[in-house]
């Protein structure tokens, strides 16, 4: 994961990555007014909204079981 993303495992941020990746969404987050998301480090997140985390992605939303 860190040579795609530059972050270990257990902090990788839905941003910021050396190239650019895709990124899948679970649609189920849109139920929550705030989504927390890592933040690069493993004792660090952010806190977001659903639509924002789509917008700063560029994420595709999918249901995943």
């Amino acid at each position: 994961m860190r040579e795609h993303t530059g972050m270990a495992i257990g902090g990788v941020a839905p941003v910021g990555h050396p190239v650019r990746l895709r990124t899948v969404v679970d649609a189920s987050l849109g139920r929550y007014d705030v989504v927390w998301a890592a933040a690069g480090h493993s004792h660090a997140v952010f806190a977001t909204t659903y639509d924002e985390l789509i917008r700063i992605t560029g994420g595709q939303t999918m249901d995943v079981a």
